[in-house]
């Protein structure tokens, strides 16, 4: 005779369980509880009951908080949550007098830039995940170098946790369930080797008290050849939205890429809605970057601008 199998009972500390689902059992087990202040039954009976409702109580509420990928989002839960979608246009003309203000320092590290994003295109197969992350890479280093100064210094905190702080849940637009890490941000400071250290050791807090600038880059993670790069734009905006509560600020500049296509984004929080503001895709492809790094140039510049913005005139929103 075969021994009884014993199937293995879920155990709600180590599974995640829907938050919706179990707001539900909690609301019923609270409504249980009123109905049973009202029966009769022996004091033994009751006490009984009133343990098992207790023990249920206890499992539902410490039960793991589940948490999520901004991945997850969904351009439908954005509309569901109110974020509404608008459209940011660079003035041509301006833009090519940002480029224009290049530093000779700015122009040599460019130059460099170029022939090695170039040399990544040879060698190395970029159509999606670790060899188009080489060249987000490499233009977010030309970044730190271009945009450091001698009063102030750059930093670049890759997969940075944002912090819940000041009471702030940061959770999915619908499920809410919680929610964690940005890709990459990259923070201005004053040129003190502290500040750098306490940037690299403690992360988002302290980041955020101490900079003189911030910049959120979002990476599209690109797995195959069929995932475009807009399908990863409520993934970006969710990321925005994230830093910005947790951060408390009123607008949050950002932008989304795969090292080869940038998008510019600025989000704005006004009369309590939030709205986004989106550029066009700007493309850095092998057969863009082959005879001229002028769209590179223009790349770079535009993400130093929105890592300390200058310019009043540089695009209008719509």
């Amino acid at each position: 005779m075969s021994e009884p199998v014993h199937k293995r009972k879920r155990r709600s500390q180590h599974s995640p369980v829907d938050l919706s689902n179990m707001r539900v059992a909690l609301n019923r087990l609270e409504a249980l509880k009123e109905e049973l202040d009202m029966i009769e039954g022996t004091e033994e009976e009751l006490h009984t009951i009133s343990e098992h409702v207790l023990a249920l109580e206890i499992i539902l509420k410490g039960a793991k908080k589940p948490k999520a990928s901004f991945s997850m989002v969904t351009e439908e839960d954005l509309e569901k949550a109110g974020v509404t979608r608008k459209w940011l246009h660079f003035y041509p003309a301006k833009v090519t007098e940002l480029v224009e203000g290049l530093t000779a320092d700015a122009e040599v590290e460019i130059a460099n830039l170029h022939s090695r994003i170039k040399k990544i295109y040879t060698h190395i197969d970029v159509d999606y995940g670790p060899g188009s992350r080489m060249i987000l890479n490499g233009i977010l280093l030309a970044l730190a170098e271009i945009a450091s100064t001698q009063e102030r210094d750059v930093v670049i905190l890759p997969e940075m946790k944002i912090a819940q702080r000041n009471g702030v849940q940061i959770s999915h637009p619908v499920s809410g369930n919680e929610l964690w890490y940005s890709n990459y941000v990259v923070i201005e400071c004053e040129d003190v080797s502290d500040y750098k250290k306490r940037f690299l050791a403690s992360g988002f807090i302290d980041a955020l008290e101490i900079s003189k600038g911030c910049l959120l880059i979002v990476e599209a993670k690109c797995q195959s050849i069929k995932q475009t790069f807009v399908s990863f734009v409520p993934e970006a905006i969710s990321q925005a939205i994230a830093f910005l509560k947790s951060a408390d600020l009123q607008e949050v500049r950002f932008c989304l890429s795969d090292g080869q296509t940038w998008a510019f984004f600025i989000l704005k929080l006004e009369n309590e809605k939030l709205t986004y503001y989106e550029s066009a895709p700007q493309c850095l492809s092998r057969a863009v970057l082959e005879d001229s790094d002028l769209p590179l140039r223009k790349i770079v510049q535009l993400l130093c601008e929105w890592l300390r913005p200058t310019k009043t005139d540089l695009f209008r929103l719509e």
